[in-house]
């Protein structure tokens, strides 16, 4: 039986340069667009033929972006295989991180419980 492979360190470099590469290129295509987005993971298979590209997006609207970002895949496939060295480029999707904007709302749900312990040790 053959133990779980870890990721190598080239799909870890690999990972690194998308990101580096698609962050001015996502700036670029969703110029005009509400809020903000940012690349927060790069998930490559180890055969490095498909690449999830991880984005969160900040006072926006998710849809919309998300869209946008369909609709443009091509051209920002076409940057990515300009940009990045390799004989075989990663096929890229895009997908929603929503891990910081859950955090933010445990958050939220932790500062009412301390305002209203506050209020009622008031009374």
């Amino acid at each position: 039986m053959r133990a779980p492979q870890k990721k190598t360190n080239r799909v870890e470099k690999v990972n690194s340069l998308i990101q580096h590469i698609l962050g001015p290129v996502l700036h670029e295509n969703l110029r005009g667009a509400d809020g903000i987005v940012t690349i927060t993971k790069v998930e490559t298979s180890k055969d490095l033929r498909w690449a999830k590209i991880w984005i969160s997006i900040v006072n926006g609207d998710d849809d919309a972006v998300l869209g946008t970002l369909k609709n443009n895949i091509y051209e920002i496939q076409g940057e990515l295989n300009r940009m990045l060295e390799m004989k075989i480029v990663p096929r890229i999707s895009f997908h929603l991180d929503t891990g910081a904007r859950y955090a933010e709302h445990i958050n939220e749900i932790f500062k009412e419980i301390e305002h209203e312990r506050e209020d009622n040790g008031n009374e």
